[in-house]
C-alpha cells in the first residue's frame, strides 16, 4: 500500500509548470492592476522597524538585500522568486515607477539596485512611497516559485530626525491598504523576546481578520 502524504502532493502541484505559469500571470496582473480596486492573492511581510524582515527574506531567497540601522525599507518591495533549470544562467530583473527594467547578471548587484530604486521613489532617507519596486530573481536553488511583498517597518519613535509623524502615518496607511484584502496572507516578523500581543502590525491585521 502506497503511503499518501498530502504535503508531497501540494508541493508537487506548486512546482508544476502549469502552476508556475499561473503564478507568473498573477504577478503580471498585480503589476498592471495595482492602482485598481482589484484584489489578487499575495503574501505580505510586515513588522516593526529593524526586527529582521530583510534577514528573513534573505534566508528564503538566498540573495543579499539592503540592510541598515534605522529605516531601510522605504517602499514596497515585490520579490518574485523563479526557479531556473540547472543549465541556465542565474540573473535578476528590477523595475520601478518611471524607470525601465534593468537586467542584473551579477546577483551581488541586487542590493545596490534596490537602494537606487528606493532613492528614486522616496527622494530622501526619511520619506516612504507606496510605489513598489518589482524585483524578479531567477535562481537554480529556489525550491518553488514564490512572490513576497515586503513593506516598510513600523517606526516606533522619531530617532535622529529619521522619521516624522507623517512618515509613521504613511507606513500605517500602506499596511492597511495591503492587508485589508481577504486575498492577503500576512507574514508577521516579530522578535521572540517581546509579547506578540503588543505588536502593532498584528493589531492592524486583527481589524480585518479577528481570528
Amino acid at each position: 500500500m502506497t503511503n499518501y502524504n498530502p504535503i508531497d502532493v501540494i508541493n508537487k502541484e506548486i512546482g508544476s509548470e502549469e502552476c508556475r505559469r499561473l503564478l507568473a500571470k498573477v504577478d503580471k496582473m498585480r503589476e498592471i492592476l495595482r492602482q485598481e480596486k482589484f484584489s489578487l492573492p499575495q503574501i505580505v511581510v510586515v513588522g516593526e522597524q529593524s526586527v529582521g524582515k530583510s534577514s528573513i527574506l534573505e534566508a528564503i531567497s538566498g540573495i543579499e538585500l539592503p540592510r541598515a540601522q534605522g529605516m531601510c525599507t522605504r517602499c514596497p518591495l515585490e520579490l518574485r522568486l523563479k526557479k531556473t533549470p540547472a543549465n541556465h544562467n542565474e540573473y535578476a530583473t528590477i523595475q520601478c515607477k518611471d524607470v525601465a527594467e534593468s537586467i542584473l547578471t551579477d546577483l551581488s548587484q541586487i542590493s545596490a539596485a534596490v537602494i537606487e530604486c528606493t532613492n528614486r521613489l522616496t527622494g530622501d532617507l526619511s520619506s516612504v512611497s507606496s510605489s513598489p519596486i518589482f524585483l524578479t530573481v531567477y535562481k537554480q536553488d529556489i525550491q518553488d516559485d514564490l512572490t513576497l511583498i515586503d513593506l516598510p517597518g513600523i517606526v516606533r519613535a522619531q530617532e535622529h530626525g529619521q522619521a516624522s509623524t507623517t512618515t509613521y502615518q504613511d507606513i500605517i496607511k500602506l499596511i492597511h491598504q495591503c492587508v485589508a484584502s481577504p486575498m492577503t496572507i500576512v507574514l508577521h516578523v516579530i522578535p521572540s523576546c517581546i509579547d506578540f500581543t503588543t505588536s502593532e502590525s498584528i493589531r492592524i491585521c486583527q481589524q480585518y481578520d479577528p481570528r
